[in-house]
């Protein structure tokens, strides 16, 4: 994907992204499906560490973004197809976190924020 897509709309930056959303969402199923079946199970911290990392990439990419600046990796490491991985996996119940975060299913707060970091990502993708 070339740095940068001026005069394309939204919707056809998206699609301009399709292989590598579809290529790293293989990656990703590979990588945390072989997780969970080589452990047995996907660690709880390990799914944490992964959303936080995400979650806060994504800030500093949106930081970049209104500064005029294209996000960190553009167009190199595509991570939305990582939360959709997750969000697939967790309602499948392959990985299925156990315990509570303050008092919330952790299932729950893993999906939160899978899905509102998906969302924030796929919305960066569709400006950048």
């Amino acid at each position: 994907m070339p740095h940068g897509t001026p005069g394309l709309s939204p919707r056809q930056r998206l699609l301009a992204r399709g292989w590598h959303y579809f290529g790293y969402g293989v990656l990703f199923a590979l990588v945390y499906g072989g997780i969970r079946v080589l452990t047995g199970e996907f660690p709880a911290w390990l799914l944490f560490a992964v959303l936080v990392v995400s979650v806060l990439k994504d800030l500093y990419d949106e930081i970049r973004l209104q500064r005029g600046g294209q996000p960190l990796a553009y167009a190199g490491i595509e991570h939305a197809p990582s939360n959709a991985v997750l969000i697939v996996f967790i309602l499948s119940g392959f990985i299925d976190p156990p315990g509570t975060l303050l008092g919330v299913p952790a299932r729950n707060v893993a999906l939160g924020l899978a899905a509102v970091d998906l969302v924030f990502d796929l919305s960066q993708d569709m400006r950048a």
